[in-house]
């Protein structure tokens, strides 16, 4: 089961790929779907050096977490179908919750301190309570699919459904990190703008 979510990372990210770069010369959307379909197949069936585009890309970034296929899902139901998985506010506050344990997480794991949070993941009981709080705070907040994109990742974790034994492996991946850095300096370089415009 594992291997398949791993395939889906890999059609995921390389989908997403072709639909940016894409975007910027096809705007018809009936095209735009068609050229994906087509990109991805090749990217997942034509090897490149004994690997596909995919498996290349895969061997760069690793498997990608939960949290990122969604992300990365919801920008490609933005770009083909103009249709949000995740409303924006709630994708907002996912990136800055992301960002802000990401900066906290990774230095601490690589061995900057002498607390190893990587090590939590294996026996995740707080971490899922932390989670599982979070998820029902958000969902009495009003933010439905905030709630349950926070749960998503616990899920996965116990049907393991990736190779890793750690929640950790589920949640973040420096892929995410740095989609979730890029994005929240964009936006506060939007906000200024959007201020002084004002």
């Amino acid at each position: 089961m594992s291997m398949y979510l791993s395939v889906v990372g890999q059609a995921v990210l390389v989908s997403v790929l072709i639909a940016m770069l894409a975007g910027w010369f096809v705007k018809d959307l009936r095209k735009l779907k068609t050229i994906v379909a087509v990109g991805v197949i090749l990217c997942m069936l034509i090897p490149v050096n004994s690997l596909t585009v995919a498996q290349w890309l895969r061997s760069v970034a690793g498997d990608l977490s939960v949290l990122t296929l969604l992300i990365l899902s919801n920008i490609l139901m933005q770009r083909l179908y103009i249709f949000n998985l995740i409303n924006p506010l709630s994708r907002q506050i996912l990136l800055w919750g992301i960002m802000l344990v990401g900066i906290v997480f990774y230095p601490l794991a690589l061995g900057l301190g002498s607390i190893d949070p990587y090590h939590w993941g294996y026996a995740p009981l707080l971490m899922g309570i932390s989670l599982t709080v979070a998820s029902v705070f958000s969902w009495f907040k009003g933010s439905r699919d905030l709630a349950v994109v926070l749960l998503l990742p616990l899920l996965a974790f116990n049907f393991k459904l990736l190779e890793s034994a750690n929640l950790w492996d589920y949640l973040l991946d420096p892929v995410l990190l740095i989609y979730a850095v890029v994005q929240n300096t964009a936006y506060i370089k939007f906000a200024r703008y959007k201020k002084q415009g004002v």
